[in-house]
């Protein structure tokens, strides 16, 4: 087995994207499938969508761990942006004509102010940010327009870039949408979103955040408890678990300020926690009463930018852990903002989701792309299009990481009943990317390996052939029994 989930099917689709580009009929064609190459040859594609004012340029900045995304109280991101890791700090405009433009930026408060001089919005495409950053090492992230804009051409850029029609693959690998409540347009997105042309499409390439969880309750200091508890729910909804993988709570702005706080905010924190309890219980009451000239011998700018950078939740939090004596300098305090925003848990989250999927998920993109070209070149070149779809039915066909894909999506989502004994056992079959973690053996001599995958192809195969077994439970069974093959058919070409 590849040490990353569809990294055998991902080298297969390359090698027929390598061909397809050898043979291609014209510099159209060509170009296409060298963008194939280029997208199977870098890193995992993972963009940031919801409507506006979800908190989508914050959260980029919060896994970037630093302010790039302008977050600015108005409508921000206008043109899709990608960020991705570079040897230096370079600005671009891939423009619809094909044409790449260098852009001139500075750094304002820490975020980019990005000059698009004579270029209109119109014919840019996306803009390119790279910068030399280890976050970005693994993960391409791209910032979205907001749905639902006041600027409907705003929102069609972002259907365009990521929606999958039989034309196109979505130009991301996977997303992670933000929404403050589970809206029917917020459904609608995440369901054509979807990719449903290839082999045993799932809701895996997407996870749900409810944003700004910090805000629910009124910014009590439970707010995060309130919120876990409203993702699980939602979580549990069947419109939902068929579109992604998991939804998590976040709140964005107190995780990127936990990144980047400074020690002249956590010692106005310090002056705010010595407050007399009376007086600071009535500053925290909402946003109007903090800022209240008479609260106060911190100056109404100070404490506009607390709350502008750690939103009336965060503030209470912070004084509560100074007040403690738990967290009272800026090295204590933001590792503990950080925690408290989600971030972290959803950090875990990309890496022990997407991460180890991530060849699958750029094969199964890829593979859309190549369908695109080849019905483009049907007509054309009738025997290169025969030849490319019969490589590609092949690959989809043969190759089990795909339902592998499926069958984690099905057991994690409740959508097959088994037992908790069979789910740990199902969980570790379509998550491992290692034949021992698979099997549950952490060290084991090949041999053993080979016993333990044949005792659970026969179960499996058994379990299966249950005339009266669900159809979705006989299909986590075929897959279950097909992993197993071919852990153990990997040992036997080794051994």
């Amino acid at each position: 087995m590849s040490t990353n989930l569809g990294g055998g099917v991902a080298e297969q689709v390359l090698a027929v994207a390598r061909n397809l580009s050898a043979v291609a009929p014209n510099a159209q064609v060509k170009a296409q499938a060298q963008a194939v190459i280029d997208r199977l040859s870098g890193p995992l594609r993972v963009a940031i969508a919801g409507r506006v004012k979800a908190g989508k340029s914050t959260l980029l900045n919060a896994l970037v761990g630093e302010r790039l995304a302008p977050t600015d109280a108005g409508e921000c991101t206008k043109i899709v942006s990608r960020y991705s890791r570079g040897a230096g700090y370079e600005v671009t405009a891939s423009m619809r004509d094909g044409r790449v433009e260098p852009l001139a930026f500075t750094r304002s408060n820490g975020t980019l102010d990005i000059k698009l001089g004579a270029l209109r919005e119109a014919d840019i495409a996306t803009i390119d940010v790279s910068w030399p950053t280890s976050s970005l090492e693994t993960i391409t992230l791209i910032d979205t327009p907001g749905l639902a804009s006041l600027n409907d051409e705003n929102s069609r850029r972002t259907r365009e870039f990521l929606e999958f029609d039989e034309n196109k693959p979505s130009d991301a690998d996977a997303v992670i949408y933000l929404m403050r409540h589970a809206h029917r347009s917020d459904v609608a997105f995440l369901d054509a979103f979807m990719d449903r042309s290839v082999t045993a499409a799932s809701p895996v390439n997407a996870v749900a955040v409810l944003s700004r969880a910090d805000e629910i309750g009124a910014g009590r200091l439970d707010a995060m408890v309130s919120s876990a508890k409203i993702a699980q729910r939602y979580a549990a909804d069947p419109q939902l678990t068929g579109l992604c993988a998991a939804v998590v709570p976040l709140a964005g702005l107190l995780g990127e300020t936990g990144l980047t706080l400074r020690e002249d905010e956590v010692a106005a924190l310090r002056m705010l926690a010595a407050t007399a309890p009376d007086v600071l219980e009535r500053m925290l009451l909402s946003g109007d009463h903090f800022c209240d000239t008479s609260s106060s011998e911190l100056t109404v700018e100070l404490r506009r930018s607390l709350l502008d950078r750690l939103g009336l939740f965060g503030v209470r939090l912070a004084i509560s852990e100074i007040q403690s004596g738990r967290a009272t300098t800026a090295a204590a305090l933001g590792p503990v903002l950080v925690e408290h925003s989600g971030l972290t848990a959803l950090r875990r989250l990309i890496t022990s989701h997407f991460m180890p999927r991530a060849r699958i998920l750029q094969a199964r993109s890829a593979l859309v792309a190549l369908r695109a070209i080849s019905r483009q070149i049907s007509s054309v070149v009738p025997a290169v299009a025969a030849d490319l779809d019969r490589q590609l039915e092949q690959i989809e066909a043969s190759t089990v990481q795909f339902a592998q894909v499926r069958g984690a999506h099905l057991v994690a989502s409740g959508a097959v009943s088994v037992s908790p004994a069979d789910r740990a056992e199902l969980d570790r079959l379509f998550s491992s990317t290692e034949p021992g973690a698979a099997l549950g053996m952490s060290a084991a001599a090949t041999d053993q390996i080979q016993a333990v995958a044949l005792q659970g192809i026969s179960k499996w195969r058994s379990a299966g052939a249950d005339p009266l077994a669900d159809p979705t439970y006989v299909e986590v069974c075929d897959t279950a029994a097909r992993v197993l093959e071919s852990i153990y058919g990997a040992t036997l070409a080794r051994s």
